[in-house]
Parts: C-alpha cells; sequence; structure tokens
C-alpha cells in the first residue's frame, strides 16, 4: 500500500514508525528540512522537502498513486486544504486528517475529508467508556459517533424487568445484540426474558442512546 504523509512533526515521525513493519510504501511531505533529514536518515522512506497544500509538491510525490493520504500538520486548515487536493485533484479515495480543535470535525467531513482524527476527542470518548451513567456504558463508536454500542444492567427497578422480549417495543433504530447473563451469553430472541443482573449490548443511533437508557433502566 502507498501512503503519502504531509507533515513530519512528532505525530507524522511516530506515524511512519509504526507503519513501517507493515511493509507499506510510505512518502512523507515536511516544509522544514531539519526534520526531512531526520525522517529520512532514522527511517530511511522517501521524503519531499515541500508543502502539502502545492500542487507541484503533491505532484512530485505521486499523490495520484496513493492508497491513503494522511494529513497531519499542526494546523488545521493546511490538513483539510491538503486532503481536498489530493482527492479532487489526484483522486485519492482515502483521506485522513489531525484536527486539533474537535469542533471541526463535522465540517471537514461535510468538506469531503473521509476520516477526521481529534485527539481530543479520542481522549474524551475513551472517558466516556470508563464511566458507567447509572447502568449503561458505551462500549463503542462507529460511523464517526453516528452508530453507538452500548452495554445496559437491567435491574429490579427496570420497567422491562421479569419481561419477554416480545412484550416490550423496543425503540425503533435500537437493534438487541446479545443478552449476557452471568457467564452465559444469549443471542435474544422474542421468547427471551430479562432479568435482574443481565447485561444486555444494544446498537442505537446516537441521538437514540438516550432513549435507549430510559427504555431500559427507567
Amino acid at each position: 500500500m502507498y501512503i503519502v504523509i504531509v507533515g513530519g512533526g512528532k505525530i507524522g515521525y511516530y506515524l511512519v514508525k509504526t507503519l513501517l513493519p507493515y511493509k507499506h510504501k510510505i512518502t512523507v511531505i515536511e516544509p522544514k528540512k531539519e526534520l526531512c533529514e531526520k525522517i529520512a536518515n532514522q527511517l530511511n522512506i522517501s521524503v519531499m522537502n515541500g508543502d502539502g497544500t502545492n500542487l507541484d509538491h503533491l505532484s512530485e510525490s505521486q499523490v495520484e498513486k496513493a492508497d491513503i493520504f494522511i494529513a497531519v500538520t499542526g494546523r488545521d486548515e493546511d490538513n483539510l486544504i491538503a486532503c481536498q487536493l489530493a482527492k479532487r485533484n489526484f483522486g485519492v479515495k482515502r483521506t485522513i486528517a489531525r484536527v486539533n480543535n474537535p469542533k471541526n470535525i463535522t465540517v471537514f467531513e461535510r468538506l469531503g475529508v473521509d476520516i477526521a482524527v481529534s485527539g481530543t476527542s479520542i481522549i474524551a470518548d475513551l472517558i466516556e467508556q470508563e464511566v458507567d451513567y447509572s447502568g449503561m456504558k458505551t462500549l463503542m463508536k462507529l460511523k464517526s459517533g453516528k452508530i453507538v454500542l452500548s452495554e445496559i444492567l437491567i435491574k429490579e427497578s427496570s420497567p422491562v424487568c421479569n419481561k419477554s422480549l416480545k412484550e416490550i417495543d423496543l425503540p425503533k433504530d435500537c437493534i438487541l445484540i446479545s443478552v449476557i447473563r452471568e457467564e452465559e451469553v444469549i443471542i435474544p430472541n422474542g421468547y427471551t426474558i430479562l432479568h435482574n443482573g443481565d447485561y444486555i449490548i444494544a446498537v442505537s443511533s446516537l441521538e437514540d442512546q438516550q432513549e435507549l437508557k430510559e427504555f431500559f433502566i427507567g
């Protein structure tokens, strides 16, 4: 796989080190000459001393052959422009951008960046996944956070406790994946009865997660 990375700072440098063992062909575009020399000497990869928002420099790096284009500079606007140029001018199918301000994630995605990654948001999500909100815990977010995998503890006070699934009307955009009862994993059907102490694993949209909580926990 051919990967072009714009930005040879700490994130770009360690990203290359992480990807190298997988035998990818990697080119880094970096405007600071000293960083280019460091990467070229220490990591032994192709490095372009140039600007990732410059069409000529992108062309010299053969961006049109890239399977993935990644922009990880310290400037959101540069990362956005670089990804847009790679996709629109060179036909790169997969673009990934570092987003320093989490508020820009939606903007990046609307403007064509395939994946916008914010370190701040990742840390916040990791914290959220470790917090149990009165019996409900976020296990994973998919599709840029729009789909949520939740773990819900059924208690005696739950409005669905001791009821079968066919007796309850699940929220419209919710899918019940499994019921975990002590050491047993149950694939649910209409006759499955939810008991006190059961953990259910459910998928819903982010918008419907609160409705899911109210439905199962009350």
